[in-house]
């Protein structure tokens, strides 16, 4: 049957409980055990996310909480499931597919109270970041240390990816489910590794002045720098980069050696390599560039 009541429930998207509007509900009974159970689709007033509702009532454990007043225990489940306070993580579209899937697949496992697989899930999830930025090593202990040691995260940061690999290991090994809270954290370690190896990073280039490592980043900061001079223009490196030769912290030097190499076998042909002088008085000599 069809009702227009409301209710407070669970939101999937809202990730709390927000008043709903029952859009169709149905419900049956077991008289010889007295279990009643109701099924509603419901659809939450603020966002207007459509879900399943689900409410077993056990009529026979009813206790007494007033003088004229009983309270019948009830099981509340909603599809799709719902982990109340956790926010959907922003950006996590920019991981990797299998990172991104492995992740989903363990925050899913919590959400539907399967604790076993989610912490085999959250150690799965650090080893496929460190398959996918290629740290190796024999163990997964050695993995994180060298994660660590790379500079991807802090030392402090490896100390709590250890305690999850605990985790996992219990699960897959003792089959032990983790309590609730433990996998909350671990959870949260877990999204902090995510934000700091894909998402940030990407949020701050073009808008922060990052670093510049590699020299295929090198090699497109430079195209834009000499685009805005005229051909036949004649400069020192630093000059063409400016402010932005502050940005290379100490991978300059290899990476003007790189695109000499490149400039003599023709890879490079958007410069000449110049003379080799000084530059505005100073005393060090220096490679000059030919805008070609």
């Amino acid at each position: 049957m069809t009702k227009s009541t409301t209710i407070w429930t669970a939101c999937s998207s809202c990730d709390r409980d927000t008043k709903h509007t029952i859009l169709f509900s149905a419900e049956e009974s077991e008289y010889e055990y007295r279990i009643d159970r109701t099924y509603q689709i419901v659809e939450c007033c603020g966002c207007e996310t459509k879900s399943f509702r689900k409410t077993v009532s056990y009529i026979e454990d009813a206790y007494k909480i007033d003088e004229d007043e009983w309270e019948v225990p009830q099981d509340i489940s909603s599809y799709p499931a719902v982990l109340k306070g956790h926010q959907a993580l922003p950006g996590i579209r920019r991981a990797p597919k299998l990172v991104r899937e492995i992740y989903t697949q363990s925050l899913d496992a919590i959400k539907n109270q399967s604790n076993i697989l989610a912490g085999i899930g959250l150690r799965a999830t650090i080893e496929a970041i460190c398959n996918e930025r290629q740290v190796t090593g024999r163990s997964l202990e050695a993995r994180i240390d060298k994660l660590a040691k790379s500079g991807f995260i802090s030392q402090n940061d490896a100390d709590r990816l250890h305690a999850i690999r605990f985790m996992g290991n219990d699960a897959a090994h003792e089959i032990h489910a983790a309590e609730l809270e433990g996998l909350l954290v671990a959870l949260r370690v877990v999204e902090h590794l995510i934000i700091s190896v894909y998402i940030l990073d990407k949020d701050a280039d073009g808008v922060l002045e990052t670093l510049i490592k590699t020299y295929a980043q090198f090699e497109n900061l430079l195209r834009t720098k000499i685009n805005v001079h005229p051909k036949g223009t004649e400069l020192p490196l630093f000059k063409y980069l400016g402010k932005d030769a502050r940005r290379f912290h100490g991978y300059l030097k290899s990476h003007e050696a790189k695109l000499i190499a490149n400039i003599a076998s023709g890879e490079f042909a958007e410069l000449s390599l110049g003379k080799n002088d000084t530059f505005a008085g100073t005393k060090e000599k220096f490679q000059y560039y030919v805008i070609s």
